[in-house]
């Protein structure tokens, strides 16, 4: 018996010992691994001030595949973060903001502390930079609210600052009051950095308004405080902004001295996008001045850089840059090829984001198609289950039930087949659209090269050169999809065709600041009844003056639509293909119309959705 107890207690001592050496080499093996993270983190860091961002990334995401053995949410956060500030300033916006998104979850929900603050004002600077902004202000008006909690903090002065970024891009006056509250905040804080890049915006909102003066006084004040804090990548930008300014008044001696100073740091940084931007604009400069040999040299090198780092936009514009750098000097075969390579890339970039939308167009209807079926079981099980229940009580009542189901199920019917038929037309004026660029307009480009090569009279070709700009722009106002990626305003510009609309006619255009339509089924039917409308007024309405006004009430949207054209009977026009296209389009959108016209009237049409 005792040898037995003896057996027991030296065999429990012996286990705790194993268990004690496990965890021991367990935590030392954590720790080591902590170490090796941490030094990982910091040689991303290292990389990211040297501007070398894909090694700092190679580092990041060694860093993260280390953080899987130690699971620590705290150096998660830290790593997603700083690989979505990787991402942001390569221009990946996709990956940058699922960085962002991986690290939110890191963070407790129901805690909005300064982390969770400052990952949401990355995200709305994302959805800024991807042209998104309105998504973008609703992310900010929820950091803005929580912000509340950090009164004075350097986050709520840059939920301010973006704010005002935002309202500049969509031309609003309020981005000044948004971009004073940051500064303000700013200068109370002491931060020099952020100080200067509220002078930077600030400049920035003053030069889109081309009060070119207040432009520079800001500029200026922005460069002294990177100079004083040796900021090389902002010192860069500002000179490269204070270039394109003194560019713009023609005052070339000054910017040139400005280009130089930003090319030779963006040199030593190793900016290779900032260095093509710059080269680009130096070409420009040197051709306003008639200087084409540099002019020629500085858009050559900017072009290599360009084709090297595969920027297609800065592809595409110093090839028009260079195509008109050659027609200033009467050099029409260079004109030529550069702008074919200019066309060649423009389609280029069009194409592959009309295929990217495509696909995500079909993937939003697959998912409302399963949505629907989902619906369709659930209303028919819901009915049996009613049928049975009722069957129990009496007949009469559930042949009474059956009436607005019935009625239901054939709303729904006729819903189903309506949008079937508006987005067939859909389909088709994409496709037409598609065939008209890939065909027909670069056969007509084709032909007025082939005939400005054979020295052709001029006024005849530049007749067909103008016929093939107009069917190249029928041929984007008919894409659907294309109309769809754009913002509201540029989505109604080029399906109206205003580059080529009649100098005849009065068209005045009204759209408040910051209207957005996120439907895209909503927004690409109103414009599709605009364009109905605008060929009524022009090809049947005789009309000289066209007034068209959006509005927004609420969650409502408002079209009013008036022309003092001969007007119509509308009996009679109930007959026509045009009045039929705009009714179906608005009893899809639910809407409530009313038209006013009568022979020798006009059109007054007024539709809220």
């Amino acid at each position: 018996m005792k040898f037995s107890i003896g057996v027991i207690l030296i065999t429990q001592i012996l286990f705790n010992a194993v268990n004690t050496v496990f965890a021991f080499e367990l935590n030392t093996s954590i720790s080591k691994n902590k170490v090796e993270l941490k030094e990982l983190i910091s040689l991303c860091g290292q990389k990211y001030k040297a501007n070398e961002m894909d090694s700092a990334l190679f580092y990041i995401n060694a860093a993260l595949d280390k953080a899987q053995h130690v699971q620590d949410s705290h150096l998660f956060l830290v790593c997603y973060n700083y690989k979505g500030v990787i991402l942001k300033e390569q221009s990946k916006y996709d990956l940058c903001l699922q960085a962002y998104n991986d690290a939110l979850r890191y963070l407790p929900k129901e805690e909005y502390n300064i982390n969770r603050l400052k990952l949401l004002l990355n995200i709305a600077i994302v959805h800024r930079k991807q042209g998104q902004f309105s998504k973008a202000l609703l992310v900010l008006d929820n950091t803005l609210k929580n912000s509340e909690s950090y009164p004075k903090s350097k986050t709520l002065a840059s939920c301010f600052d973006e704010f005002g970024m935002i309202l500049k891009n969509e031309k609003s006056e309020r981005a000044l009051l948004f971009l004073n509250k940051a500064l303000e905040m700013r200068k109370e804080l002491g931060n020099k950095r952020s100080i200067a890049k509220s002078y930077t915006n600030l400049g920035s909102f003053y030069n889109m308004r081309k009060n070119y003066s207040k432009a520079l006084f800001y500029y200026k004040k922005s460069l002294e405080l990177n100079e004083e804090l040796k900021y090389r990548k902002s010192i860069s930008v500002v000179c490269t902004n204070i270039g394109n300014l003194y560019l713009k008044i023609e005052k070339i001696d000054s910017a040139q001295i400005y280009y130089n100073r930003s090319l030779d740091i963006k040199e030593v940084i190793g900016d290779r996008n900032g260095e093509a931007v710059v080269c680009t604009s130096m070409g420009e400069l040197y051709a306003m001045n008639k200087e084409y040999k540099k002019a020629e040299n500085y858009l050559m090198r900017a072009n290599r850089i360009a084709e090297e780092i595969e920027v297609l936009y800065l592809q595409q514009e110093i090839n028009l840059q260079l195509k008109n750098l050659y027609a200033a000097q009467s050099k029409g075969k260079e004109a030529l090829a550069y702008y074919d390579k200019y066309i060649s890339i423009k389609d280029s970039i069009f194409n592959t984001e009309n295929m990217q939308h495509m696909q995500e167009m079909e993937t939003r209807y697959q998912t409302r198609e399963k949505e629907q079926k989902i619906e369709v079981l659930n209303i028919e099980k819901e009915a049996k289950e009613k049928e049975s229940f009722y069957m129990k009580i009496v007949l009469g009542v559930f042949l009474f039930s059956l009436l607005p189901i019935g009625f239901f199920v054939k709303q729904r019917q006729k819903t189903r087949i309506l949008k079937e038929r508006v987005a067939a037309s859909n389909r088709e004026c994409t496709k037409l659209g598609m065939e008209l660029h890939d065909s027909i307009s670069g056969s007509l480009t084709y032909l007025y090269r082939s005939m400005e090569k054979e020295s052709v009279e001029d006024s005849f070709v530049d007749q067909l050169r103008q016929v093939s700009d107009e069917v190249r722009g029928i041929s984007h106002q008919l894409n659907m999809t294309a109309i769809a990626n754009q913002e509201f305003r540029d989505a109604l510009s080029d399906s109206l065709q205003l580059d080529h609309f009649p100098d005849d006619i009065d068209l005045k255009i009204y759209v408040p600041d910051g209207f957005e339509i996120d439907d895209y089924e909503k927004k690409i039917n109103l414009i599709r009844i605009v364009q109905e409308l605008k060929t009524n007024s022009l090809k049947h309405g005789n009309a000289s003056s066209i007034v068209i006004s959006f509005s927004r009430l609420q969650n409502k949207v408002g079209l009013e639509y008036t022309d003092n054209g001969i007007g119509f009977d509308m009996k009679e026009a109930k007959k026509g293909n045009g009045l039929i296209n705009i009714n179906e389009r608005v009893e899809l959108l639910s809407g409530k119309l009313d038209w006013q016209t009568s022979p020798g009237n006009g059109v007054s049409f007024h539709l809220t959705v």
